[in-house]
């Protein structure tokens, strides 16, 4: 492994509190440029450092500027959007990028704006942000009234946490308050028009001549906070780091079976081993990386290839992507053909059905792999299965139907042995949840496990109706809840850590327990049965409280699923109990590998309760959240446990 090197470019080291902090430390340099050079030289900077888009494609966004500002409209404003609804499961940089410091990303948008003359910024974001709403919120209020703006109109537009709203297109129609059907027009040719009431999303807008509409600019958070950084500090420091096709650095996040769930800033061309390492501490103890999801978006990674650097062409090159460099990693016990089905379930669900192949093809899939993971298929279904990875993306307008065609694709290609038992009636595989990550809290990953109950059809009805979201919602305005209060920890304004008392306890609970087990990992003969004597009778404890304190109150407030999770998340602890009786009759090489297994147990267990706190966190009021912290903290002192 080599030297691990995080950097902190457009990701703070430290969140930045207050503009005042921001600008004492130089930040605001590049609003001031802009002020002072011509639009076209700001583009020919962003151009000269070789910026691709960190939203996916890769896009030189220096070219994707020029593009827009030829574009201007002589009747209507440009606008420049800011793409921050992040929703593509393992990916939380764009979430962690203005929790951090909010200050950039607005100040790379100004860039943006002036370069292509937009009179107009506009944000994007899901409504369930609540953090990161704060945190712009305050930032735009602080930045307008140090005259940043000058002359520009910028708001936030609270958008669906549907997975759509994050297509740049798709983003355009929910701004014009419309569902977040992805356009066949690209923004270049067509942005935001103010007195349209039409949808845009239809093929009749694409003409082939050209478009008198308002172009738009969109650019993901990420990206616009390098803008920022490039038009202060020069083409030249940024090309510093990176590779000469892929300059600058890469925000990655890495999560699933990984020893800690993070998010870090790494140089363009540093492997996939490397960031497993760095920002994940490599896999779990006793346990070697099998697989890796780059998103949703790109083909199973296999294990020869974590030696491949992170730039657009080596991936390309290695049959599958970057994306947005959200990586989720599976370790030896976790089946392929779940993962695959996981993914196409997530991909089927959240398709708007413009496009009847990717709706349709797409569930057929997602069914198919179900079937084919429990051991239900035969060669017919496989056949089947093939067939439909190549009609799911007839007449495809957005990157959705090819997502699953990457996806499956790489199953059939890298997997065989996996289908082959499977199809000879092996065991059946456990369900794999791809959905966004919810919140990061800690060094553990909490996952939006809701979405499991979302229907094809954009509902949480107990059954799905049948009907598309786009025959289903059509034209109707979309409609989004009010900004939820913030509890007292969202106050904060770092955001990176949970200060809310219910998830401190849990939090507390968990680096015990891992304090502890490393304590029984590296303790010699002399100490080795008292610290395993410490670990088993907290590890106890602990699932004695859960059992009588917080699986009840899932069950009382939750929803199927999540009394579906608390029923696992049982079953799970009786393996946990399990593996520390083991631990605690042996030694030597058996206390060793027992102890391992107890690692094992604990990261589910770990990730099991977070996902159910999460839950209850979003479906009790404060003080519902808060009695259920004082009756976890009283269970605890009140243990008859000994």
């Amino acid at each position: 492994m080599t030297e691990r090197r995080l950097l902190w470019r457009s990701l703070d080291r430290n969140p930045v509190a207050s503009l005042s902090e921001y600008t004492a430390a130089g930040g605001g340099e590049a609003v001031a440029v802009s002020r002072e050079v011509a639009g076209s030289e700001l583009i020919d900077a962003i151009s000269d450092a070789g910026l691709r888009g960190r939203g996916g494609a890769g896009f030189p966004t220096g070219l994707k500027m020029r593009t827009v500002a030829d574009s201007r409209s002589p009747d209507a404003p440009t606008t420049v959007v800011v793409n921050a609804a992040e929703g593509e499961p393992g990916t939380f940089k764009d979430r962690a990028i203005p929790r951090a410091n909010p200050y950039r990303v607005l100040e790379g948008a100004i860039v943006a704006a002036r370069a292509v003359e937009a009179p107009r910024i506009r944000v994007g974001i899901k409504a369930s942000f609540v953090w990161e709403i704060e945190r712009l919120t305050s930032a735009i209020d602080e930045t307008r009234d140090a005259g940043w703006f000058d002359g520009i109109d910028i708001g936030l537009v609270l958008g669906p946490s549907s997975y759509l709203f994050g297509e740049e297109t798709a983003m355009l129609e929910v701004i014009e308050e419309r569902q977040p059907f992805p356009r066949v027009t690209p923004p270049f040719r067509r942005g935001i028009e103010d007195d349209d009431t039409r949808s845009a999303a239809g093929v009749h807008l694409a003409k082939p001549g050209g478009s008198d509409q308002p172009p738009a600019l969109v650019n993901n958070v990420e990206t616009l906070a390098n803008v920022a950084l490039i038009v202060s500090h020069g083409a030249e420091w940024f090309r510093s780091e990176g590779t000469p096709e892929s300059p600058g650095t890469v925000v990655c996040t890495v999560s699933g079976a990984t020893r800690r769930h993070g998010v870090g800033e790494v140089a363009m061309g540093t492997t996939l081993r490397d960031v497993i390492d760095w920002i994940g501490r490599g896999p779990r103890a006793g346990h070697s990386v099998a697989a890796v999801l780059s998103g949703t978006a790109n083909a199973i990674i296999t294990p020869e290839l974590l030696d491949t650097p992170l730039t657009h062409e080596a991936m390309a090159a290695a049959s599958t992507g970057l994306g947005s460099a959200g990586f989720i990693v599976f370790d030896d016990e976790t089946d392929p053909v779940a993962i695959a089905q996981g993914v196409s379930r997530f991909l089927a669900v959240e398709s708007c059905g413009q496009c009847e192949p990717c709706k349709r093809d797409g569930a057929a899939l997602a069914e198919l792999l179900r079937r084919l993971a429990h051991s239900d298929a035969d060669d017919r279904h496989l056949a089947d299965l093939r067939r439909r990875v190549n009609d799911v993306t007839i007449g495809a307008r957005c990157n959705l139907a090819r997502q699953q065609s990457d996806v499956v694709g790489s199953l059939l290609r890298n997997f065989s042995g996996s289908i082959a038992g499977h199809l000879a009636g092996g065991p059946s595989a456990d369900s794999v949840p791809i959905v966004p990550i919810s919140d990061l809290v800690g060094d553990r990953a909490v996952l939006d496990l809701e979405e499991l109950r979302k229907q094809p059809d954009w509902s949480y009805n107990p059954t799905d109706s049948g009907t598309s979201p786009a025959a289903r919602l059509g034209d109707t305005p979309v409609r989004i809840a009010a900004k939820p209060a913030l509890s007292p920890r969202m106050n904060r304004p770092h955001g990176m850590v949970d200060e809310y008392p219910l998830m401190e306890l849990v939090d507390e609970a968990h680096e015990l327990l891992s304090r502890l087990l490393a304590d029984a990992a590296h303790a010699n003969d002399e100490t080795g049965s008292a610290a395993v004597s410490r670990l088993a009778h907290f590890v106890r404890l602990h699932v004695d409280v859960t059992r009588r304190v917080l699986y009840p109150m899932v069950r009382r407030h939750g929803s199927a699923d999540a009394e579906s999770a608390a029923e696992l998340a049982e079953l799970h602890e009786t393996e946990l109990l399990a593996a520390v009786e083991r631990v605690e009759h042996a030694d030597g090489v058996e206390r060793e590998r027992a102890l391992s297994d107890v690692s094992t147990e604990l990261h589910r267990h770990s990730e099991y309760e977070d996902a159910l706190v999460a839950v209850l966190r979003n479906v009790m009021d404060q003080s519902e959240r808060g009695e259920l912290a004082d009756a976890l903290a009283e269970a605890k002192s009140t243990s008859t446990i000994t």
